[in-house]
């Protein structure tokens, strides 16, 4: 009980705490003669509770959401703003957070930043949301009398976006992170350090050092550069330091936007964190979905596309690695060819035939010990590549079970309109100068041995045991394995 209570008040409490201290942080930023403040922290904060409260039940989201506009009318009201303004600033905040919410979630989907679609969901949401919140500030202002809406408006609409678009970026981004230890080559770590120092020196120049030169552009030398050759996590964070960075120079009067009029001065800063934030972390999507579909292609030309078992090539590449590593008599391979499986062919259709080859290799898969792999050579043949053998005639007992498991009825297993079928199964083991071709072709030979001990006068049904041959030079003189 206490344990179910804890979870449901410990992230409302932290969602509070950190949505009052960004109301502080916000409020503490206010462009001078105004009530506009530089950066809005707490519209991310509003946007990620917002979130939150969407996937609990309604009782309890009901509460985060009263929680949140008591928040934003007391902290506003600490802080310095009138009565009347905390009251329709609450109006403003929940406005923004509930239509973003609305909008990001309105086809059921998980809220992650993962490919570019993504992005395009999150800018979305948050411009619906901040145009509302924008229109409804900027009521007030109007009702108050006070001149220049068009500038107040769009300050509204890119301070809240921007800083709402950029936090919540950063959340999603870190809460799938998968930190790990970097390990860094010498190249990779010199062109780490360059980097660094690039970094530091056009920020520095740029927002802290530049008496006002028009050469903020760059900027973008490192933002591209991150984008292109780091992890998104990276390009993540270096988004966030560059963020503060602006706008704690700006605060500061520093760089290149020094001696600008103060809201002009907000709408640059703010414009150029949106700016990197959309293309550090489009390039960076991008790479992403680029080298994922890659890897994705890879793999299906390695693939068998009915079972899903590795092909031929993928077995041929893991056994010239093995050969390579391992020493000899530790690797080997069991090829088995399915007894009678032309006559499923011919008597039930090739439909029914592939589910017996899938069911097979599902077996196969089952009774594989972990680090093996399960491959189909084409038609009925497949290959279970056994590394780390202690003792060669361990291969024997394994191949006994896989004759074992594939002999069991299918009748329940794959609704097939037959009882069983058998399996002849060959094995090899490596010997010092063998190669795939050898090993394999050896494990050819010990499988036709078995068909045709099974096959002699006097024997009847399927052999009991596997042959093994030597899978030495000569074997891959002989005849070559089938498929």
């Amino acid at each position: 009980m206490a344990g179910r209570v804890s979870r449901a008040v410990l992230p409302g409490a932290g969602f509070a705490v950190a949505y009052g201290l960004a109301i502080f942080v916000g409020r503490a930023t206010r462009v001078d003669g105004s009530e506009v403040s530089l950066v809005w922290p707490a519209a991310a904060v509003a946007v990620l509770w917002g979130l939150h409260a969407r996937g609990l039940g309604r009782a309890q989201a009901a509460l985060h959401w009263t929680l949140l506009v008591l928040l934003t009318f007391s902290v506003n009201l600490v802080t310095g703003a009138t009565l009347g303004l905390s009251a329709w600033f609450v109006l403003v905040n929940v406005a923004l957070s509930a239509v973003t919410v609305a909008v990001l979630c309105r086809d059921g989907r998980s809220v992650v930043l993962r490919e570019p679609a993504d992005l395009g969901r999150l800018v979305g949401a948050i411009s619906a949301g901040t145009l509302v919140a924008a229109a409804v500030a900027v009521s007030w202002f109007a009702y108050e009398g006070q001149p220049d809406l068009p500038r107040t408006f769009a300050l509204f609409a890119i301070r809240n976006g921007v800083t709402a678009l950029t936090g919540v970026a950063v959340v999603l981004r870190l809460r799938d992170a998968q930190w790990r230890r970097p390990t860094l080559s010498g190249i990779r770590g010199a062109e780490t350090l360059a980097f660094l120092a690039t970094t530091v020196v056009v920020f520095t120049r740029v927002f802290w050092l530049n008496p006002g030169h028009p050469n903020a552009f760059g900027v973008m030398l490192p933002a591209l550069w991150v984008s292109l050759r780091y992890t998104t996590t990276t390009s993540t964070m270096f988004l966030a330091g560059s963020g503060v960075s602006i706008l704690w120079a700006t605060l500061l009067g520093r760089g290149v936007l020094s001696g600008v009029a103060p809201t002009q001065q907000a709408l640059l800063a703010q414009g150029m964190v949106g700016c990197l934030t959309i293309v550090v972390l489009t390039l960076a999507l991008f790479r992403d979905s680029r080298n994922e579909l890659i890897a994705e292609l890879r793999d299906l030309a390695q693939r068998d596309p009915l079972t899903g078992l590795a092909n031929r090539a993928l077995l041929n590449q893991r056994l010239e690695e093995a050969l390579r590593h391992e020493p000899p008599a530790t690797v080997g391979v069991l090829l088995l060819d399915l007894d009678g499986f032309k006559s499923v062919n011919d008597a039930w259709g090739h439909e029914e035939g592939d589910l017996l080859l899938i069911e097979i290799a599902d077996r196969l898969t089952e009774v594989a010990r972990p680090g093996d792999m399960v491959a189909r050579l084409g038609g009925d043949e497949f290959v279970v590549l056994c590394l780390g053998l202690a003792d060669p005639a361990e291969l024997e007992l394994r191949a006994e079970r896989v004759r074992q498991r594939v002999a069991l009825p299918y009748g329940q297993a794959s609704d097939a309109p037959y009882d069983r079928i058998t399996a002849s199964v060959g094995t090899a083991v490596s010997e010092r100068a063998s190669t795939p071709r050898s090993l394999l072709a050896a494990a050819d030979r010990a499988m036709y041995d078995v068909k045709r001990a099974a096959a002699a006068p006097g024997v009847r049904g399927q052999a009991t045991r596997a042959a093994r041959w030597p899978a030495g030079p000569r074997a891959a003189t002989g005849e070559p394995a089938r498929g």
